[in-house]
């Protein structure tokens, strides 16, 4: 049987906590390589992850999250968590019977485990992290709007998926993408290959994917990056002009935002790895 948490409680070190009439926010911080066992909440709640990388195990199915990664757990969802060197941060915001009643028949959203990535709904959940830290007199109002938002956000997008198919075009648009991602692309150039205007593209990349066109090129790069630091011995600067990145600061920056660590960092936990196996 899984370990059932109470109310506000989470595995690793709350180091913030706030809590306003049925809803809490709670800043967890937790230590490398950390393995969290099976177990579930008594209450629904978002994760957000600020910091690091993790492996969970939920509903059937292992699932990798990085950096302004955005999830939902509902309440008695059985799931386990692997935190990786790095460790990790998150932004955790629970949702008490109290909330729950405020929502009744407006949305299903918390009944269903989901993950987020990018677009406007990482916007919001960085302004809470921003206003959960602040916490002045004015914080009870700007949280519960931001979290009302958040939800709002998450349900429109959720419906939006389900109920229109992807076009046929979204596949030639990711081919595209994978076979030029180290380029500089303009927006006007994607959209002549599949025929159709630029903003539609935009608007439709998003609503599908959960995140910008951008956002994607640059996930793609720091993917790709992984592999070459892992498997070759190429300067950090060459990894970066092959990928995409315009220089090695560059892709520093955005490495460290989708991994949590360094590309230097993430070549030497790789090699301490391979080592470790090979022992």
């Amino acid at each position: 049987m899984p370990t059932k948490l109470e109310p506000g409680t989470f595995y690793g070190t709350t180091e913030r906590r706030y809590d306003l009439g049925g809803l809490t926010l709670a800043e967890t911080v937790y230590p490398s390589g950390l393995a969290i066992p099976s177990h579930e909440h008594i209450n629904a709640f978002f994760c957000f992850l600020v910091e690091g990388r993790c492996t969970q195990s939920c509903d059937g199915r292992t699932s990798n999250a990085r950096p302004a990664t955005l999830m939902i757990f509902p309440a008695g969802l059985a799931h386990a968590n692997r935190w990786h060197d790095s460790g990790g941060r998150v932004l955790h915001i629970e949702f008490a019977p109290p909330w729950l009643e405020r929502l009744r028949g407006q949305t299903a959203l918390l009944e269903h485990p989901a993950d987020y990535e990018g677009g406007p709904l990482v916007w919001l959940a960085r302004r809470l992290v921003e206003e959960f830290r602040r916490q002045d007199d004015v914080s009870p109002l700007a949280v519960e709007g931001l979290v009302l938002e958040l939800l709002a956000a998450c349900s429109r997008s959720s419906a939006e998926v389900q109920h229109a198919p992807a076009p046929r075009w979204l596949g030639r648009v990711h081919e595209f993408l994978h076979a030029h991602f180290s380029e500089n692309l303009a927006l006007g150039q994607l959209a002549a290959e599949v025929g159709i205007s630029a903003d539609h593209l935009a608007r439709t990349f998003r609503q599908y994917e959960g995140c910008t066109l951008g956002e994607h090129v640059r996930k793609l790069r720091v993917e790709v990056s992984c592999r070459r630091l892992a498997g070759s011995e190429s300067p950090l600067v060459q990894v970066a002009l092959d990928a995409g990145f315009a220089d090695q600061s560059h892709f520093t920056k955005t490495f460290k935002r989708y991994m949590g660590i360094t590309p230097a960092a993430f070549r030497t936990l790789h090699r301490r790895c391979r080592l470790c196996t090979k022992s």
